[in-house]
């Protein structure tokens, strides 16, 4: 039995609240579309063996899964204006995706 979530996913996707909006394009295809999701750009340590710490940016996207249903490693991702390559995704089983995303 799936989970009662839509109205909960609807309101953190609302570009009101907490979302943006983001152009997909599949790679190698014509068309864009529009997903909204929150994006995250962290920045996390890295460990490099040296006595300098190192730190590297991880941006993120996190989506319905619904509005992306069939991702490929290398579509992509704009968000204002910014072109990120896709990477990776997690489903997490409760109706959303997390896409890793690439600085292109």
């Amino acid at each position: 039995m799936p989970l009662p979530l839509n109205d909960d996913l609807a309101t953190i996707f609302n570009t009101d609240e907490f979302a943006v909006t983001a152009t997909y394009r599949r790679d190698g295809a014509r068309g864009d579309s529009s997903v909204n999701g929150v994006f995250d750009n962290e920045t996390v340590p890295v460990e490099t063996g040296g006595f300098v710490p190192v730190h590297e940016e991880q941006p993120r996207f996190t989506c319905r899964t619904a509005d992306l249903p069939s991702l490929i490693e290398g579509d992509e991702l704009v968000l204002s204006g910014v072109v990120y390559t896709i990477r990776s995704w997690i489903h997490d089983g409760t109706g959303m995706t997390v896409l890793s995303l690439e600085l292109k």
